[in-house]
């Protein structure tokens, strides 16, 4: 009767390895979200400001700059494989029915894919 109560207590003391891994994937998701979105941020059509609204001294940039989004697009597919990455890892984890996959990592794949489609087929 000892044995199986030992048995089925559970035997993990912390987080091991694997667990660390897929909080690591999701830092460095959020991170890559960050610098997708920089590089948009940057990469938007400048407009006239109150300081020089006559573009003066500053010529305002009517257009998208290409090169920031094809390092949005870029940091866009990095997001994704790391995303992925994360839930294989958490996929072959899943030895009980109370290990699940991280909501973040798949709401990062769905942003990602969206924000993939939407810089290919918008520029």
């Amino acid at each position: 009767m000892e044995q199986r109560r030992s048995r089925a207590e559970d035997r993990r003391k912390g987080p091991d390895v694997v667990v660390k891994s897929i909080r690591w994937a999701i830092a460095v998701c959020w991170l890559m979200l960050f610098v997708v979105w920089a590089y948009v941020y940057y990469a938007r059509p400048e407009h006239a400001t109150i300081f020089d609204p006559h573009s003066i001294y500053n010529r305002a940039r009517s257009y998208w700059d290409v090169s920031m989004l094809k390092n949005a697009f870029i940091a866009i597919n990095v997001l994704l494989l790391i995303s992925l990455i994360g839930l294989a890892v958490s996929t072959v984890r899943r030895n009980r029915k109370t290990d699940k996959a991280p909501l973040t990592l798949i709401i990062m794949v769905i942003m990602s894919l969206i924000g993939m489609f939407v810089i290919y087929f918008q520029f």
